[in-house]
């Protein structure tokens, strides 16, 4: 009996339909593995950011954040970082000056009011401290104590903080003992807290650990520009201060002989415990939103704390976190990339800017300088450096005019800024002097009015220029992938 039309197409159709389905599968077994974050849905990115923590995870209740202010400045900028602290955060968190007072809620505590008064009667450094005790006792206004030199102000503030760090850390573990970690930053300080527990997530508590990035005088290196923030294990803080009984009153007499407050503290945890520093950075910056050197330095890192913070992009960043979290449920870390996405994407950096320095040329941006044709690395470069310094072609020397400069940038691969001043102006590196400054980083930098200066006995106006080259740096982002945790300083 012939076969039906039907059935002449059976078995050539059941083949057809297998061999799709093989091809299915092939095609599908060639989807990718992994996922960058930012392509995860919501609720895989937390479940992929818990899993990625280590074993010693840290709870909210076991990381005690001490502020630390100022009299003079506590009621202007205490408020702020209340305001943009998470409320499941009050409980663990302590502010400490040099005057006992209330602000809100906030008790802050005086933090010398402990010194001997013999000690303090004869101590120069500590003319303020008494100058303000007396004045708050007759209900003085203390601003008054302020000095119109803000460099002369500033060292007063140094002198007196020298003598407020090893106590503020004894009353930071009064306060609050035996928890897990306990960190240290000043009013201008934005802590990006999801991050700093998903980092110390690594580390046992029950070690003695002191992480920082201090502050240096020279900021020749990125690493230099650091921030006041520190860090101490529950290990290190009981090993300094239930170990040695009045260690802290006992370093009051040598306090003097140290420049910073910082400098106070990393003797004592070295010679007192043989604890040292363990540098934190790039997550640990004196750098903020608006100059930092974005590029592969920085890119993929997770920002743990900035310093040096301007009220305003405190707010703006405390607002990208809501959004991300609350808003877009995202739970990956925050990385200075995203700063990069919120604060310099939306900014007109396709046209240049008159009056405007984009900090090409700064003391803390030399290793990204790009060097002149002709002009040769010094033989005893630091490492960090050399590692961090464009080691492609030179560009062009574009000292004759603006546009000249302009197009020694453009004619760089490695360019993605650059800006030019009326006279010549350091580098702060074996370009030396120039008015041509180009640089392999990206900064937003700030508008600076023209300045009568005196350069070699002659008064001189000094008046700056900056562009970018907005559709490289871009080019080179979208090829960046920050796949796996970034989290280990």
């Amino acid at each position: 009996m012939p076969l039906s039309r039907s059935g002449r197409y059976r078995v050539p159709l059941r083949i057809v339909s297998f061999l799709v389905v093989v091809y299915g599968l092939i095609w599908v077994s060639s989807f990718p593995r992994s996922y960058d974050d930012d392509e995860l849905p919501p609720d895989a990115q937390r479940k992929k950011a818990s899993q990625a923590l280590d074993p010693n995870q840290v709870d909210t209740d076991q990381l005690v954040v001490t502020i630390m202010t100022t009299a003079t400045e506590a009621y202007a900028k205490l408020p702020l970082v209340l305001l943009l602290t998470n409320p499941v955060f009050h409980e663990t968190m302590n502010v400490v000056s040099d005057l006992q007072m209330d602000v809100g809620a906030f008790h802050v505590h005086d933090v010398l009011d402990r010194i001997d008064i013999n000690f303090l009667a004869s101590n120069a450094e500590l003319a303020r401290y008494k100058r303000q005790v007396h004045l708050a006792m007759n209900s003085v206004d203390l601003s008054t104590l302020r000095e119109d030199d803000d460099v002369k102000e500033r060292e007063a503030r140094i002198q007196m903080d020298k003598y407020k760090q090893l106590r503020m850390v004894e009353r930071a573990w009064e306060l609050l003992p035996e928890r897990n970690w306990y960190i240290f930053a000043e009013t201008d300080t934005y802590l990006v807290r999801p991050n700093v527990l998903l980092w110390l997530g690594q580390f046992d508590p029950e070690q003695p650990f002191f992480f920082a990035n201090p502050p240096e005088l020279d900021a020749s290196e990125p690493s230099k520009v650091g921030s006041t923030t520190f860090v101490l294990s529950k290990q290190a803080m009981a090993k300094l201060l239930t170990e040695r009984e009045n260690v802290v009153a006992e370093w009051d007499t040598r306090i003097s002989a140290f420049k910073t407050g910082f400098d106070v503290l990393a003797a004592a945890m070295s010679t007192e415990v043989n604890i040292g520093l363990n540098r934190t950075w790039p997550g640990m910056t004196g750098f903020h939103p608006g100059n930092v050197p974005y590029g592969e330095s920085f890119w993929c890192h997770h920002v743990l704390a900035m310093h040096g913070v301007p009220e305003e992009l405190a707010s703006d960043t405390w607002r990208l976190q809501r959004d991300r979290e609350e808003y877009n449920h995202m739970r990956v870390p925050l990385t200075f990339a995203d700063l990069w996405n919120r604060f310099l994407q939306p900014e007109n950096l396709y046209l240049p800017r008159d009056d405007w320095d984009n900090m090409s040329s700064g003391p803390d941006n030399s290793p990204w300088n790009i060097l002149f044709e002709g002009v040769q690395r010094s033989s005893h470069a630091a490492d960090q450096m050399i590692r961090l310094r464009d080691d492609g072609p030179k560009a062009a020397n574009g000292e004759e005019s603006w546009e000249a400069c302009r197009e020694a940038c453009n004619g760089s691969p490695f360019c993605y800024q650059f800006s030019y001043s009326s006279v010549p102006i350091s580098n702060h590196n074996e370009n030396g002097k120039t008015k041509c400054h180009l640089s392999r980083s990206m900064r937003l930098g700030r508008h600076i009015e023209p300045q009568e200066l005196e350069i070699d006995g002659e008064k001189v106006m000094v008046t700056w220029k900056s562009g970018w080259r907005r559709e490289n740096f871009e080019k080179w982002s979208q090829q960046q992938r920050c796949k796996g945790m970034q989290d280990k300083q």
